[in-house]
């Protein structure tokens, strides 16, 4: 709390001199009145007085200065490069095991920042009554990227602030040992997409064992793993509402019962044989080149174009539904913020946002509109760059960031490893070597009778390459919880437990899979047989709907090019070109849709799904470069369930035209009023605290010469 010890002397002293000024006006007021009226201001009156005024300046003055970890500017790492320094690493645990141990009162407790993103639908640092019983994250929305940012900062505060606490524990000789290992502490990000070191898991054991060895100011000892779950106590207080397996009082994963508990290791088979495909979703993105608007996220109505049917916040979904299953907290955006592995997650989106930045400088939030009710907005709001970013403040008098204010990572203290240097190149680098291809030259699966298929890793694009995906689109709230579209290659009429069984036939209502295939392990555990090819999540809350009067319309991907190259490699498909992709998958493609409980769903049953499948040209580049991806364009002879030909019509929720008087300024003119059409949604700068702000960030290379500006 030293930090901050100069602002508090400054705030008592400038309380002090308010109250004193209140008194002596208020004794001058009743000395020019009678007698009755002096009497009036008592000793017990003016206390009364006193007190009143200054819990109502605190109150005012008592916001949260988010600024991040407050000790400069410092990376933050993949959380297995972390724990590589083992003095950082062991104050990170113990850090984390302090937040968590937090009184929930506490507004800086990991109980109460949790909760700003969904349930329990409270206020949050004196931003008021909420507009709506709705958490605060605005998912399917232009601002999903940028306030996660201020988001994932105070959280990183938060830490850094329980480290110097727990620096304070230990005794006065080791105090030097754990402030240098302070210097520099971030919280870490878990890159899912990338090859795990060679001879590592998938999802690293740091994640998903249940107890850890740290050093205390007592030695070493064992403590519950705070990055394995969180916990409300015996029962989830009252005020949660709800929550996955009727109230289960600690987070879970993929949950199994009796007794109730997460099933981390299949979690990490399933991230072990899906990281291919997130792979490629991530490498396709970078090298759309897209907007960054349209890149960020999923909502549908945003873009007018599409010429990739991806987004991160779209395979961000995807990661939330393969590590909660369809019963787990991470599975549900109510709850999701609550499961430690949320944070890790959420940090890693946050770097690839932040390195697409470089990619597509100059470009950045889109406009749009909120598409449900949420606890600082009403359905309908317009929102744009300069919009607050509530409930997240910048300073104690309560101004709120805007996404402009946060285009610049440093600006809350951090960086990722690709983005030190600012540079494109740096960024390109480093998406080639994690992304373009796998650097293992086999990967499997293991399947439930215990045998290991091989899986194709994937290669670079050459000359005569097409990208091809299946798009998925669907109503996110269409359920209560998520639902996973789970896609195979294979024939029906294989029933070999060596090559799998396909899901069903194209065209007819989906089926269960055969009780005596031994390909699957449980209901709704498709990731083993050996013709699986990945999914799409579409994460949701615990209420259909959303509380949103419409569909919020959002889009996917699930990538087939990897598969198709091993089907290229094994000779059974002559090119990746659609003459020869497109007969082939109108034979051997299939889906399934898995809801809440792992309940199987008719696609034509569920409103507003769409499916597709879709390729593009590539051409290739160097290790210096990304690809060029052209515009999708459907394979219409691949018929599927929920294939028909559909086209969407843009809703009242959607962005507004650009015909719309001073929508696509940032402001209207200095003084001159705006005209609406009639029953236009509210503009971005009518909201209370709408601040326009103009920034030049400047690149510089090492030596310190300039490379370019970017205006925001």
């Amino acid at each position: 709390m030293a930090a901050h010890s100069k602002p508090g002397g400054i705030m008592s002293m400038l309380l002090t001199a308010f109250v004193l000024l209140q008194a002596v006006v208020a004794f001058q007021h009743g000395a020019n009145h009678n007698h009755k009226h002096v009497a009036h201001r008592s000793a017990d009156s003016m206390e009364k007085h006193f007190q009143e005024t200054r819990a109502l300046l605190e109150e005012r003055a008592n916001n949260i200065a988010i600024k991040g970890a407050p000790d400069g500017q410092y990376p933050r790492l993949e959380i297995r490069d972390l724990k590589k320094k083992t003095d950082q690493w062991n104050l990170y645990l113990l850090a984390m095991e302090r937040f968590m141990a937090k009184d929930k009162n506490d507004r800086m407790s990991y109980y109460q920042i949790a909760g700003v993103h969904g349930r329990p639908f409270i206020t949050w640092n004196n931003f008021g009554p909420l507009l709506n019983s709705a958490g605060f994250c605005p998912h399917a929305n232009t601002l999903f990227g940028p306030w996660h940012r201020p988001y994932l900062a105070v959280y990183e505060q938060a830490v850094y602030q329980c480290a110097k606490e727990v620096i304070a524990t230990f005794p006065s000789s080791q105090q030097q040992r754990w402030n240098n290992a302070l210097v520099g502490l971030r919280v870490p990000f878990f890159d899912w997409a990338r090859d795990p070191p060679s001879g590592e898991p998938a999802v690293p054991t740091a994640i998903r064992d249940q107890t850890v060895t740290v050093t205390k100011p007592s030695g070493q000892v064992s403590i519950k793993n705070p990055l394995y779950s969180y916990t409300w106590g015996n029962s989830l207080p009252s005020e949660m509402g709800w929550g996955p397996k009727n109230g289960f009082p600690t987070t879970i994963r993929r949950p199994v019962d009796n007794p109730t508990r997460s099933n981390n290791n299949e979690m990490n088979a399933l991230f072990g044989q899906a990281r291919v495909g997130w792979r490629q979703r991530v490498f396709a993105l970078f090298a759309s080149k897209k907007s960054w608007g349209y890149a960020s996220t999923s909502q549908y109505g945003v873009q007018t174009a599409r010429r990739n049917s991806d987004s991160f916040e779209a395979i961000h979904d995807e990661i939330h539904g393969t590590a909660g299953g369809t019963d787990g907290h991470m599975s549900y955006l109510d709850v999701a913020a609550f499961d430690p592995i949320f944070w890790l997650h959420h940090v890693n989106v946050d770097r690839l946002l932040a390195m697409y930045q470089l990619i597509v400088p100059n470009t950045y939030v889109a406009n749009g509109n909120i598409n449900r009710p949420m606890a600082q907005w009403n359905q309908g709001e317009g929102k744009n760059g300069n919009s607050p970013l509530k409930p997240f403040t910048k300073d104690t008098s309560g101004n709120y960031f805007t996404s402009n204010d946060v285009k610049e990572t440093r600006a809350l203290g951090y960086y990722y490893p690709e983005t030190s240097s600012r540079t494109y190149k740096q960024v390109v680098d480093a998406v080639n070597n994690l992304y373009r291809k796998s650097g293992e030259s086999t990967l499997t699966r293991k399947r439930a009778d215990g045998e290991y298929i091989p899986i194709y890793p994937g290669r670079a694009f050459k000359d005569g390459d097409y990208d091809t995906v299946l798009s998925v689109v669907g109503d996110k709230y269409a359920m209560p919880g998520s639902y996973q579209v789970h896609c195979f290659l294979g024939k029906p009429s294989d029933n070999s437990t060596t090559n799998g069984t396909a899901p069903y036939v194209n065209g007819t209502t989906p089926a269960a899979p055969s009780s005596n295939s031994s390909s699957y392990s449980a209901p709704g555990d498709y990731g083993f047989p050996s013709n699986y090819v990945g999914s799409h999540a579409f994460m949701g809350g615990s209420v259909a709907g959303g509380n949103s009067s419409t569909p919020v319309i959002v889009e996917g991907c699930i990538p087939l090019t990897a598969a198709l190259q091993g089907k290229e490699a094994s000779g059974e498909l002559a090119s990746l070109h659609p003459d020869d992709v497109e007969p082939y998958l109108k034979q051997h493609l299939y889906y399934k849709v898995i809801g809440p409980n792992g309940a199987e769903f008719a696609p034509e049953s569920i409103p507003n799904f769409h499916v597709k499948v879709k390729s593009c040209p590539v051409t290739p580049a160097g290790d210096d470069e990304l690809p060029t991806f052209d515009d999708y364009v459907e394979l219409p002879r691949v018929s599927l369930p929920a294939s028909a030909p559909w086209t969407y019509v843009p809703g009242p929720l959607d962005t507004l035209p650009s015909g719309v008087p001073g929508y696509e300024v940032p402001s209207p003119s200095e003084g001159a009023p705006v005209s609406y059409p009639t029953g236009a949604a509210p503009m971005p700068w009518d909201e209370e605290g709408y601040c326009v702000s103009r920034q030049t960030i400047e690149y510089v290379d090492p030596a310190g010469n300039m490379l370019y500006s970017e205006e925001s």
